[in-house]
Formats: structure tokens, C-alpha cells, sequence
């Protein structure tokens, strides 16, 4: 078990147990981008600068306009060494608006793996340290990129932000004479005891920002949240941690299934437990969420794609006693994307939920309902460059804003340009 420490350590634990055979690798595989993003955006302050918007960016309020931009750069580290040994770490520096809290470079995965044949169709697979959870149709690029729109469903958007697991993944995959694979996995992780904070605080988000080990991401401006209301008491004031250093010493649970036929369809189903003790841990709540993750994809024709995908579940914070928060949530998106010849055309719909269990006045109502439209033009530049444009429209409401003395309206639209270097 992971108890109380950052997981740097540990990837460094495991990076030394394995470097005889990484040794091997004469020829690491680097990758990455250097990329410039900006626009103009519709709707009240975002939620990196700790306002009630959905979006990356904001402005003054829900029919104000401004411009905003940001500068970033990625890098991935792929090595291997002979069939079985790989590893990945993947790290960011970003140049952000000065209201954006978040650190300027940052660790987002390291991991170590091992894989062999078991038979002749068959295969196991592990892996351990810092992942993205296996799970989404859209951000299928190496860095966890999305090759479709350049801002992410509101299921993935939650997934950059506060859900990273920590620990020690198994897959089992059966090969068929067919083409066709199945699969089934379970997952044991740690560090991720506050996630859910964002979905009941904030409520969803669309962005394509991912949150790096141990950052602070804002919150925004909750009436309970203030040093006298009923959570800022105890809780760290309008910051979350959202994952690195494990809270509650209980390990989390995940499994998945899967079908796939890879390049054509494929079809996944997995539930997720962090298993939160829904205590106070210092400055920091641990929550109990748990949900189900189901998506598909399916290859119409060598040029059109079409993905869904939905989740549904629940989260709770403080225990014993009545809960504080108990809210359920759902949301979901479909997907269709054209390759062209003048660049991939892709369009989506998100519609997301969270539903206040308690409904208490004095701590406040944190429904949320809302939808949104996606158009976005993506276009590769030779071998080295890709420039995007997008077009986004949400719309949704959040009553615990009009409670905290802001507008009920978080609506937000949005006009991105995106040009990125390579390498």
C-alpha cells in the first residue's frame, strides 16, 4: 500500500528494480508536441481560475466576451526492452494565465509493464505506477490526446482532472482466429481519494487540461466553502488535491471487460471504487465514489468513426453520521467524426447530471443539468505540424451558484484556434 507519500518515490523504486533490463533499450522513443491555443470564450470566470464557468477559460460574466491563450509542451518517454519489459513516463510545462493556480511543468504518468504469452492465443499484461485509466474512445493519441476535438467530452474532461490511478493494473486478453480479442482487467490504485470534490463543488466541465501529481486545483466560489460556512471550516479554502498522496491508507477497486476488433469496433464495460473513507484528513476530505464506465466505437466506413460513451454513479463525503454531500451523477456523449482529405471533421453532443441527494439550504443544492455542441476542424501539416479550429456551445445551470451569489446561468461558448509543433 501506498501510505502517505507522493508517488514519485515509488516510480523511482520500480524504474530502479527494472533498469538491468531497460538498459537493454538502445533506442527510447521520444515524442511530444509544443503547441499555442487561444480564442475567445462566452460566460462567467473558468474553473482553472476558481469560477462557476465550464470551460477552460472565462470572462466577466455570462455575456461578456474576452480572449484568452495558452502556451504548452508535452513530452513522452516510450522505451521497451525485449518482448516483454516497457515503460512510459509523460511530463508538461504550460504557460498559463496568472489567476490559473496550477504548477507551470508537471508529472502526468509513469508507469512500468511487463507482458508475456500465456498459450498460444492468449496474453497477461501488468502494469504499475501512475496511468490514465484504459477507458476512453476519444483521447486515443499517445499524451492521451484526442485526435477528434480540441476539448474533451465532460467524461474525459473529469478524467483529466481528478482521476489518475496509482497502483497495479492486470489484463488478460484472449486472441481469436477471427481478429477479434476479449479482455478483462482489474485494477488496484491508490491517491485518488478526492475525486468526486469537483463534481459536487463545480459540478461538469469541458476543457483539455490534465492536472499533474499532487496539484491544487481551484474551486469555485462556494457560499459553505468561505472560512465560516459549514465545510470551510475544516476543508483546505477553494483548493482540491487531485491525486498523489493517498489519504485514508484504502486501496481502490476497478474492473473492466472488453470486446475489440481493432481498427473496426469494440465495446467496454468497468466499474469504479476509490473506496473513500468520507473522512477529514487534514485540510482534505477523502470521498466515496464509485460508477459505472460503459463505451463503444464502431467504424462506419474507411472514413466515418462514431463513438458513445456513458457513465453513472454516485459520491458521498463525511462519515460517520449523515453524509455532507450525496449526490448522483451521470453524463454522456456521442461522437461522429469524417476524415477528409482537407482535414478530420468531428461533431459531438454531451449531456451530463448531478443530482443532490440531500438538498440541504444551509450547505447548499448542488444539482446541475446542462448539454453541449462540439464542431471542431482538425488538419495534419506535413509530418510536423497540426493546426485545429473549434466551435462550442454549452449550455447549463448550477444552483448553488445562484446561492453564492453569482448567476444561476454557467452557459459558456467558445471559438478555439490551435496550432502545434511535432516532434
Amino acid at each position: 500500500m501506498i501510505n502517505r507519500c507522493y508517488f514519485g518515490s515509488f516510480v523511482i523504486a520500480l524504474c530502479a528494480l527494472v533498469d538491468p533490463a531497460f538498459a537493454q533499450d538502445e533506442n527510447p522513443d521520444w515524442y511530444g508536441f509544443v503547441g499555442v491555443r487561444g480564442g475567445l470564450v462566452e460566460g462567467q470566470a473558468g474553473w482553472p481560475e476558481g469560477g462557476f464557468g465550464r470551460l477552460y477559460a472565462g470572462a466577466d460574466g455570462v455575456d461578456d466576451t474576452d480572449p484568452w491563450g495558452r502556451i504548452e509542451a508535452q513530452l513522452g518517454l516510450d522505451w521497451t526492452a525485449g518482448t516483454s519489459w516497457r515503460g512510459r513516463l509523460h511530463g508538461l510545462a504550460r504557460a498559463e494565465d496568472s489567476d490559473v493556480p496550477g504548477p507551470a511543468v508537471g508529472l502526468t504518468e509513469a508507469w512500468v509493464g511487463y507482458q508475456r504469452a500465456v498459450g498460444n492465443q492468449s496474453e497477461l499484461m501488468a502494469r504499475g505506477g501512475l496511468m490514465f485509466y484504459p477507458s476512453s474512445q476519444e483521447n486515443i493519441d499517445r499524451l492521451w490526446g484526442s485526435p477528434y476535438t480540441l476539448t474533451y467530452s465532460a467524461i474525459n474532461s473529469w478524467f483529466a482532472e481528478e482521476f489518475r490511478p496509482i497502483g497495479l493494473d492486470l489484463e488478460w486478453r484472449r486472441f481469436l482466429e477471427s481478429g477479434q480479442e476479449w479482455s478483462a482487467a482489474a485494477t488496484v490504485f491508490a491517491g485518488n481519494d478526492t475525486l468526486g470534490t469537483l463534481l459536487a463543488w463545480r459540478g461538469w466541465a469541458m476543457h483539455d487540461r490534465l492536472s499533474v501529481v499532487g496539484e491544487r486545483l481551484a474551486l469555485p466560489p462556494v457560499f459553505s466553502l468561505e472560512a465560516d460556512g459549514s465545510f470551510g471550516q475544516n476543508q483546505r479554502l477553494f483548493r482540491t488535491t487531485a491525486f498523489g498522496e493517498d489519504l485514508d491508507d484504502r486501496p481502490g477497486l476497478a474492473f473492466r471487460v472488453r470486446t475489440d476488433k481493432p481498427g473496426r469496433f469494440n465495446a467496454q464495460l468497468a466499474w469504479i471504487d476509490n473506496r473513500g473513507d468520507r473522512t477529514l484528513h487534514g485540510q482534505e476530505y477523502a470521498w466515496h465514489t464509485r460508477f459505472w464506465l460503459a463505451g463503444g466505437f464502431f467504424r462506419v466506413t474507411e472514413s466515418f468513426e462514431m463513438m458513445v460513451e456513458l457513465t453513472r454513479g454516485r459520491t458521498t463525503m463525511n462519515f460517520p453520521g449523515m453524509p455532507w454531500v450525496d449526490a448522483d451523477f451521470q453524463a454522456a456523449y456521442w461522437l461522429g467524426s469524417f476524415d477528409t482529405a482537407i482535414g478530420r471533421w468531428s461533431l459531438r453532443h454531451d449531456r451530463f447530471t448531478v443530482s443532490d441527494q440531500l438538498r440541504n439550504l444551509g450547505w447548499g443544492v448542488f444539482d446541475d443539468r446542462g448539454q453541449a455542441w462540439t464542431l471542431a476542424w482538425i488538419h495534419r501539416l506535413g509530418e510536423r505540424s497540426r493546426f485545429g479550429a473549434e466551435l462550442l456551445w454549452l449550455d447549463s445551470r448550477r444552483t448553488v451558484a445562484a446561492q453564492s451569489g453569482f448567476p444561476a446561468d454557467t452557459s459558456g461558448a467558445s471559438l478555439t484556434l490551435e496550432w502545434r509543433y511535432l516532434f
